[in-house]
């Protein structure tokens, strides 16, 4: 009978499936549905947490899609920080890929996971009605959100005294991001704070296709991104190999495989690099050759700090980028970036700054790898250039922090009376 059911399955999704086969489909269906009866009870079993944290007063909610190791969990977290002595409650309310900065969150704020309170239909709907019912209930409320579908959702239960405010660090590339899930709710939300100058202008002509009226432009606010800086630039060896490093999650947008092209182009021609690729990459997926150092995932900033105070490179092959912060994180420490053309980058790094290299921002990966490649080789001949562009980012993130109004604007935004 299980084998007449699972056959209806696959020929229904149009898959053909051998007899041979259904042992191992069948024990990786049950696999995924246990491991979904085991998160429904887990999730089921923390309601009384959730249950006591909306029972207490409070005047700020956050919503933030994952605490995963990224650049806009990277910012949620320096938000967060301000706001601590307030106590605010903060759900995660997506898929945490990895733990990243859930310490962070914790320690920022009252942090719950919703786990499948917000992603299974029957307990979403329910937690929905409940969360809205105690926000509702305080006189003087906001709540802020980023990336959260289960905020948007959240927005129509609402009351009208109650403030919204939307953080968007990008757009997506495919036509059917999250974006487009919020314009229902734009007359409703009183602010949408964006992290990139570019995205002023993707809202407005988002607004236009979809005959929003363009006066909520109006109530979006670029806050440039806080950046770390310890005032101190390392000193680097460039007598011997160099080192470049990427940083980044496993996701489509990074563009893993360029680095992995340039790499082996760097190889082929016996450049002294090494590259150290951190982030959730497996080593087993991904063939990479000798010069490539699989690092892995690396949640303490201190250690990431360590790999950067020791290269020389930072290679940022993504498609897409709202700021690109790990960009600046890398500068810090003198590290000289070579990136594709994306967000607001160049604004801030450029051949003509002398603080960086951006490349054109293309959809061939042969030859981006290969442009990448000629960068790296362009300082691994030249050390004097590789150290006057280290300077200069140096000093491009210290002109950069001493001109930050991040603190003072996320304040007056969130703390500030609603229009």
């Amino acid at each position: 009978m299980y084998q007449i059911w699972l056959k209806r399955l696959t020929n229904s999704k149009g898959l053909t499936v051998s007899k041979n086969h259904y042992f191992y489909l069948s024990k990786e269906i049950m696999n995924k549905r246990i491991k979904r009866i085991l998160e429904n009870i887990k999730s089921i079993l923390k309601y009384p947490t959730i249950h006591a944290a909306l029972s207490k007063k409070n005047k700020l909610y956050f919503f933030s899609y994952s605490w995963s190791f990224g650049g806009g969990e990277r910012v949620f977290v320096d938000m967060l920080n301000l706001f601590k002595e307030e106590h605010p409650i903060c759900f995660v309310t997506g898929t945490s890929v990895t733990e990243g900065f859930r310490k962070e969150y914790e320690a920022a704020a009252h942090t719950i996971n919703l786990n499948r309170w917000s992603q299974k239909k029957g307990l979403k709907g329910y937690m929905l009605k409940k969360v809205a019912k105690a926000i509702n209930s305080q006189k003087e409320v906001t709540i802020v959100g980023w990336s959260s579908e289960f905020m948007y959702e959240l927005i129509p239960l609402l009351a009208t005294h109650v403030k919204i405010i939307d953080i968007t660090h990008n757009f997506t590339d495919n036509g059917k991001g999250l974006e487009l899930k919020t314009l229902p709710y734009v007359p409703r939300i009183n602010k949408r704070i964006v992290g990139s100058k570019g995205l002023i202008q993707q809202f407005e002509d988002l607004y236009k296709d979809n005959n929003i009226p363009l006066n909520y432009v109006d109530r979006l606010v670029f806050i440039r991104n806080r950046i770390p800086f310890d005032n101190f630039l390392p000193k680097k060896d460039y007598d011997n190999q160099l080192q470049v490093v990427f940083v980044a999650r496993n996701s489509p947008e990074k563009r893993s495989e360029i680095l992995i092209k340039a790499a082996e182009k760097c190889q082929q021609e016996n450049l002294p690099v090494v590259f150290k690729m951190i982030g959730d990459y497996d080593p087993k997926k991904i063939k990479a050759p000798s010069n490539v150092e699989m690092v892995g995932i690396v949640n303490d900033k201190n250690i990431v700090n360590e790999y950067y105070k020791n290269a020389h490179i930072l290679l940022l092959t993504s498609q897409r980028e709202g700021w690109g912060l790990v960009i600046f994180e890398a500068m810090n420490f003198g590290v000289v970036p070579i990136s594709t053309n994306v967000g607001d980058l160049s604004y801030y790094v450029s051949n003509e700054k002398a603080n960086g290299v951006l490349i054109e921002n293309r959809d061939d990966s042969e030859l981006l790898a290969q442009l990448f490649a000629d960068e790296i080789k362009r300082f691994c001949n030249d050390s004097a250039q590789l150290k006057k562009y280290s300077q200069n980012a140096f000093e491009t993130v210290k002109e950069l922090v001493e001109t930050s109004d991040f603190e003072e604007v996320y304040r007056s935004v969130i703390l500030g009376k609603s229009e």
